[in-house]
């Protein structure tokens, strides 16, 4: 008896040594921090163009704000995301106004769109995607300048 009580204990003592290692290796987290189609700002582009056309409330998938940009290499559909964002900042796009945007060209079906995480009109910029690329919801202005205190300063605007 004492032989067999002494071998389980031995046994669950090993049993739980070995399970906190067993659970600590985790061999997916770096697949879980980019999943394939996620976000990864490595992967941001900076776009610069003149506005053709704006549109608040685009009925064209992905819903919200919609802007055509041209650029040196020709037009670009640029998804904004919600337009109250950009109403905060005190931002109006305007057909033949200079922009920038940062963000991550998606096909969406049989199309291309440019899902803008930055937008900068002259020394504004407006954060518009959150750094794992989701939309961002209009917040009062100290939830904006925490974003906008985040930004480098090379994308911030304004004088340096």
């Amino acid at each position: 008896m004492n032989i067999s009580r002494h071998l389980g204990r031995s046994l669950a003592a090993l049993l739980l040594a070995a399970v906190p290692p067993a659970f600590a290796q985790r061999p997916h987290a770096a697949a879980a921090r980019t999943a394939p189609g996620g976000y990864d700002l490595a992967k941001d582009v900076a776009l610069t163009g003149s506005v053709l056309a704006y549109a608040e409330n685009s009925k064209t998938p992905p819903l919200g704000a919609h802007l055509t940009l041209q650029t040196a290499s020709g037009s670009v559909e640029v998804h904004l995301g919600n337009a109250r964002l950009l109403r905060q900042a005190g931002i109006s796009l305007e057909p033949g106004q200079s922009v920038r945007v940062v963000g991550q060209s998606r096909t969406l079906g049989a199309r291309s769109v440019f899902l803008a995480r930055l937008l900068q009109s002259g020394t504004r910029v407006v954060p518009l995607r959150s750094d794992h690329g989701l939309p961002l919801a209009p917040a009062g202005p100290r939830g904006n300048q925490a974003l906008l205190a985040k930004l480098p300063a090379e994308l911030r605007g304004g004088a340096r």
